[in-house]
């Protein structure tokens, strides 16, 4: 691992996630991490965009909890069976972080109509596409050869995290959210994995509730720095 800077702490804000909460995050740049020096960090709550990586800091709060899923015993619930099976002809393949015009046709539209935003095509390839910083991987997903969605891993020693997952709302249909989490934690077994990490879980937030849907999965305890079911 090669260090871009020491860890610092961002001054704090206003609460995306809870009212009335004050959300300060801890971070540092870094480079070229094996699998192992990135587990390292994963199990112990951080995450990370590009080179700059983060995790939060709060110091009257700890609302926001790792989440993973074990993927040896998931187990999809009646609606998650009928996502798959409405999905059977969508396609997967993970591949090598690659920038195309589709990619960003996919991200672009996800942007807008999940958050009403525009987004800059630079900051996109700048924030995803970086081949050097951790192992990683990207999905897609295809129907009739159409990309219709595509989601970023990262691969630890032990498993694979889910930095995004962006998908075209004329496809919303067939809930590629949903299915993804599926997708992928079968290709987490197959790459003789166990973990899915769905970045942090917030009780209370109503854009995280999807996370605990799927079962059985771990919350990574702050005091004690360890995995709880």
């Amino acid at each position: 691992m090669k260090l871009l800077s020491e860890p610092l702490t961002a001054a704090p804000v206003e609460c995306p996630y809870l009212p009335e909460q004050i959300f300060v995050q801890n971070y540092f740049f870094a480079d070229e991490l094996d699998e192992f020096e990135y587990g390292v960090l994963l199990n112990a709550g951080w995450r990370r965009f590009g080179k700059y990586f983060f995790r939060p800091g709060c110091p009257r709060c700890s609302q926001c909890k790792p989440i993973r899923v074990d993927t040896h015993q998931l187990k999809p619930t009646g609606s998650q069976r009928r996502v798959i099976s409405r999905g059977i002809d969508i396609v997967m393949e993970a591949v090598e972080p690659r920038v195309s015009d589709e990619a960003w046709r996919v991200y672009r539209n996800h942007s807008k109509a999940q958050f009403q935003r525009e987004e800059n095509r630079e900051h996109f390839e700048e924030t995803f596409f970086d081949r050097t910083a951790v192992p990683s991987l990207q999905t897609e997903y295809r129907l009739d050869g159409i990309l219709i969605a595509l989601g970023f891993l990262d691969v630890s020693n032990d498993g694979m995290s889910s930095v995004y997952f962006a998908f075209d709302p004329e496809w919303s249909r067939y809930s590629p959210g949903t299915l993804s989490v599926f997708r992928e934690s079968d290709l987490v077994k197959q790459m003789g994995k166990r973990w899915y990490y769905l970045g942090y879980w917030v009780e209370g937030c109503q854009s995280m509730e999807y996370k605990a849907r799927f079962r059985p999965f771990q919350l990574y305890d702050w005091k004690l720095q360890d995995w709880i079911f």
